[in-house]
């Protein structure tokens, strides 16, 4: 499927607009719905905000590693991802068109897992390289490791917890 194949699903309209006529998804219910919108947005928001404040924290050594750096790029760009596909849900009414559904259903939990995983090897890795700062003698800063570890793992669950309510989700063609 063309990336622009979803165009042909509009017809003109007598008023010059246009109308969908393709296929469509329905979520379960409405009260499903709301329910999944307003507590997934919830924890992705407490998500978004732990890794925004954990990039904030000034541990040592923390951001000069590659095996830091790398796996928050990954939690970053998952995050990025994640929330554009639940904007779009968010955004969409029910039922959803086909193009929406497709972009953003079946590819959420896949990126929220991105960026979980990418939150956790972050944490596990910003821990590893400050406790091996206080072996060598030079672990005097390593609460604000340990304050970007939690921070980064809290973002990892979230994104976790919000990754098995998208995936208990089941909608249906109409």
């Amino acid at each position: 499927m063309a990336k622009r194949d979803h165009l042909k699903d509009y017809v003109p309209t007598k008023d010059g607009g246009y109308e969908y006529t393709g296929a469509r998804w329905a979520w379960p219910s409405p009260e499903v719905r709301d329910e999944f919108l307003r507590g997934s947005l919830r924890l992705f928001a407490i998500g978004v905000v732990c890794v925004v404040i954990a990039g904030c924290v000034p541990a040592p050594g923390t951001f000069g590693t590659f095996y830091v750096v790398i796996p928050y790029l990954i939690c970053v760009i998952g995050v990025a991802l994640s929330g554009v596909a639940l904007f779009r849900l968010s955004r969409e009414d029910n039922p959803m068109r086909d193009h929406v559904y497709s972009a953003s259903v079946p590819a959420l939990p896949v990126k929220l897992l991105v960026g979980a995983l990418g939150c956790i090897v972050c944490a596990v890795a910003a821990l590893a390289h400050g406790i091996g700062l206080m072996v060598v003698g030079q672990g005097e800063f390593i609460a604000l490791t340990l304050l970007f570890s939690a921070l980064m793992a809290a973002g990892g669950a979230c994104l976790l917890a919000v990754r098995v309510q998208a995936e208990a989700l089941v909608f249906t063609r109409s």
